[in-house]
Order: structure tokens, then sequence, then C-alpha cells
């Protein structure tokens, strides 16, 4: 029922009752008094409806902050991961290079010994297979310098493979600090999304509370509206049935 509706029935009923004027001023003054009282109920109605809608407005903007969050930290996570691969793919191609260079002076090793093997052989038959022997000479010299050959392309490949290890190491640690870095701002974000989450989570338990409040706040006002509108009913029918008897 609004006031206008309220206003009308009190001037339909006070027309059709026979009231004398003084009981007419009298009623009239309580009834605008009623009227204030109602008016200024609706008002105070409207503004807890209206702060209802705006903590539904922020408990939406905490909820989207929060989702944000989330998604950063899953960047954050891929990137990690990403490093981690490289430096396992780094370990893996240092181990098999030397791996292949531990082979190849294997290889070399068994040529040496089997050619300082035949070479002796030839020394211990020298007086009788002379011939033999300038030609194991000519043999001996040439796996001497074959040696040589093999001894400088296994610097060679040391120095190669030191460089390699050097090359490793500085990618090593240069990803280590990156993902020294990478966990730091990762513990840092960590840390700050911690904060701010239970920040947002207090503030949306505020904004609940709040909300319950005002609900149970709405709720008693439109009981006390009810009761004033019993009340204003009560006055006038009882004033309108007083005056016609």
């Amino acid at each position: 029922m609004s006031v206008d509706v309220i206003d009308n029935d009190c001037n339909k009923t006070f027309d059709n009752s026979n009231l004398n004027t003084e009981d007419k001023t009298h009623t009239y003054n309580n009834m605008d008094e009623l009227e204030k009282k109602i008016k200024n109920e609706v008002t105070r109605s409207e503004d807890i409806e209206k702060k209802l809608k705006e903590g539904e407005a922020r408990e939406e903007a905490l909820i989207k902050r929060i989702t944000e969050k989330d998604k950063t930290n899953a960047k954050l996570n891929g990137v990690i991961e990403a490093y981690e691969k490289a430096i396992a793919e780094l370990i893996s191609e240092k181990e098999q290079q030397a791996q292949l260079h531990e082979r190849q002076l294997q290889e070399v090793q068994a040529d040496r010994d089997a050619n300082y093997h035949h070479l002796t052989s030839l020394e211990t038959t020298f007086s009788d297979l002379h011939v033999k022997y300038e030609k194991s000479k000519e043999m001996t010299s040439q796996l001497k310098s074959n040696e040589e050959s093999l001894l400088a392309e296994r610097k060679q490949m040391m120095d190669n493979l030191r460089l390699q290890e050097q090359r490793y190491d500085k990618m090593k640690n240069h990803a280590m600090q990156q993902l020294e870095i990478a966990n730091k701002k990762l513990d840092t974000y960590a840390r700050e999304h911690a904060d701010e989450t239970k920040k947002l989570k207090a503030l949306l338990k505020k904004e609940e509370v709040s909300r319950v409040s005002m609900t149970e706040q709405l709720q008693q006002k439109s009981r006390e509206n009810a009761d004033l509108l019993k009340i204003c009913e009560e006055l006038i029918y009882g004033k309108g049935q007083g005056g016609s008897s």
C-alpha cells in the first residue's frame, strides 16, 4: 500500500463520516505524522536496497580479481617448466658428448696397444726378418705418426670438450640465475597473491556479513512498515466507527 492510497482511503473515510471539526483536525495531524514516517521508512528501504546492489557489485569485482591472480600464477609455472626442460636437455647433451669422446679415446688407445704389440713381435724376429723389420719400421713410423695425429685430434677433442663444458657451464649458470630470479619472482607473487587473497576473502566476508545485516534490516523495516500500516488502518477505521456511533 502506497502513501497516496493511504491518503485517498483516509480522505474517503473522513468524507463519509460525521466527525466534528476538532476530531478531524486531530486525526489529520496524526495522519500527517504517519505519512511522514512511512515516507521516511520507504526512503530508508530504498537506500538499503541500493547498498545491497553495491555490495553484490563489489563481490563480483573481488571474485574477478582472484581469477586474474590465478591465471598469472599459471603463466609463471609454465615459464619455470620451460627453464627446467632446457636445463635437462643441456645435461643430456653434455653426457652424450662425454660418452662419444670416451669411446673414441678407447679406440685410439686400443689401436696404440695393438701397434706396440706388433712392433715388439717384429723386433723379436729382427735377425731373421730384416726386410720385414724395415717394412715394420716404416709401419711403426706411420703408426707413430698416426698416433700423434690421433693424440692431436684427441687434444683438439678435449679442447673442444672443455669449450663445450665452459659453454655449458655458462648456459647452466645463466639458466640457474634466470631460474633463481623466476623463483624469487614466483615467491614474491605467491606471497602477494596469498596476502591479496586473504584481503579479498576478508572483504568478501565483510560484504557477506554486511549484506546479511542489511537484509535483516530490510526485513525488520518491512515488518515495521506493515505494523505502521496496520496501526494506520486501525486508527482510520477506529476513528470512523467512533464518529458514526
